[in-house]
């Protein structure tokens, strides 16, 4: 076990994220399948909710990430945990009735309600580290936070897909879990130490929504040193929005497979990203640099574009969907496995060093404020991503082609960023 999963000053973090992150996800995850598997009654209503559901849990990080940013410079952070953490298992109880009785419209507003807890967590969970851990731990704490956050999201996804099943209704088991955990991950968060930063913002908060997200927009824009981390964040949350919208019916219509193998996508793509995540934080060490950065895009567009390749064309019309066991044993599902989880190790690879790179370079009065703006960027990316799959339904592309969208998409944006990060550079000099 890594010495910094034994530490006090890292260990209830550490736990209070994972258990939120699971949380946030096995909900999701239950949803998006009962939609899918049980409730809609064709493709194209199933995609749209997947679609609706994706813009409802990120619209708040838009709409609320300013507000959260002030109240994380401004308050007890550790406080602050506690009472998010404690909203938590009260969203988890009304979830728990919408997936019971079926009822889309409140699953719907759990999901946005779960959106509002983990935009008001997230400037907290980053800004706090550099005040419970040295510099040269926190490119390690980044890794162990990313790497969990996706191992939470794999046992999430495992609970919500395969506890929904083929038959509608068996899932007592994951709703008496999601609520379980909900109460052990505000205990967990009792348990994280308060630590007072050398400084704290005197900054009165403006309670104005537009006005502060405006603010906080066009700050972040001006500052030359972050805007290229947030940017590159942004555009990782956007493709992965876009894969995990799409792979429900992507497992379902195109690939003609069960719930099973949609849960065993779902977890090689959060191992790799974990896997990523840990291998860069080893590679680097304490080094904090994003020259590695557009590399590990560059990764991100070649398996995307493999996807494309491997995707059939068609297949055999059939009633009956392919187990896991069933669909291993064909070649070409064993090249789209391979593929997917080598994008996503490239995802982790990418997304870690900027992560750290956004903690040590702000100022610490106003840290919670800049990570709250990476949220906000990285909300409207998200949204963004949503409403493209949308008007690719529209335009009534394949699944197929948005794999090869981002992977000619992405080349692009790994250019430009190598762009800024050169110009960065030479401002720097």
């Amino acid at each position: 076990m890594s010495a910094l999963l034994q530490k006090r000053t890292f260990l209830p973090l550490f736990l209070t994220q994972f258990f939120g992150a699971f949380n946030d996800n096995a909900f999701k995850l239950s949803m998006l399948t009962l939609i899918s598997y049980h409730i809609s009654c064709s493709q194209t209503q199933s995609e749209h909710y997947q679609a609706l559901a994706g813009a409802l849990f990120t619209l708040p990080f838009f709409l609320f990430s300013a507000t959260a940013g002030q109240l994380a410079d401004k308050f007890n952070k550790t406080l602050l945990t506690r009472l998010i953490k404690l909203s938590e298992i009260a969203l988890m109880a009304l979830g728990s009735m919408a997936l019971i009785t079926a009822n889309i419209p409140w699953m719907l507003i759990t999901l946005s309600g779960l959106g509002i807890h983990s935009t008001f967590f997230g400037p907290i969970k980053y800004a706090i580290l550099p005040e419970y851990l040295p510099r040269q731990e926190l490119l390690k704490a980044t890794g162990w936070i990313e790497a969990s956050t996706f191992i939470a999201i794999l046992l999430g996804t495992v609970l919500g897909t395969l506890a929904i099943g083929n038959i509608k209704g068996q899932i007592g088991h994951a709703l008496l879990t999601i609520n379980i955990v909900a109460v052990i991950g505000f205990i967990a968060s009792l348990y994280m130490p308060t630590v007072r930063p050398t400084s704290i913002t005197t900054d009165a908060i403006d309670w104005h929504v537009w006005r502060a997200t405006k603010t906080i927009i066009v700050d972040i824009a001006r500052n030359r040193v972050v805007f290229p981390a947030v940017l590159a964040i942004s555009w990782f949350w956007l493709i992965g929005a876009v894969m995990l919208t799409k792979l429900p019916d992507y497992t379902h219509y195109v690939l003609k497979a069960d719930t099973s193998v949609f849960a065993f996508f779902l977890s090689l793509f959060s191992i790799g990203i974990a896997m990523g995540s840990l291998t860069i934080s080893r590679l680097l060490k304490s080094d904090i640099t994003l020259r590695y950065v557009p590399l590990s895009m560059l990764g991100l567009s070649f398996f995307a574009l493999e996807l494309y390749w491997a995707t059939p064309l068609s297949y055999t019309a059939s009633d009956k969907l392919l187990s896991l066991g069933t669909f291993l044993t064909y070649f070409n599902h064993w090249r789209i496995t391979i593929d997917f989880f080598l994008f996503s190790f490239s995802g982790g690879l990418f997304v870690v060093p900027l992560y750290t790179y956004l903690q040590i370079s702000t100022d610490e009065r106003h840290r919670g404020r800049i990570i709250a703006g990476n949220n906000i960027y990285n909300a409207l990316s998200m949204v963004l991503g949503s409403l493209v799959v949308m008007l690719m339904l529209q335009l009534h592309l394949t699944i197929a082609a948005v794999f090869l969208v981002l992977a000619i998409a992405n080349t692009f944006a790994a250019i430009i960023l190598e762009i800024l990060i050169l110009f960065r550079d030479e401002l720097n000099a």
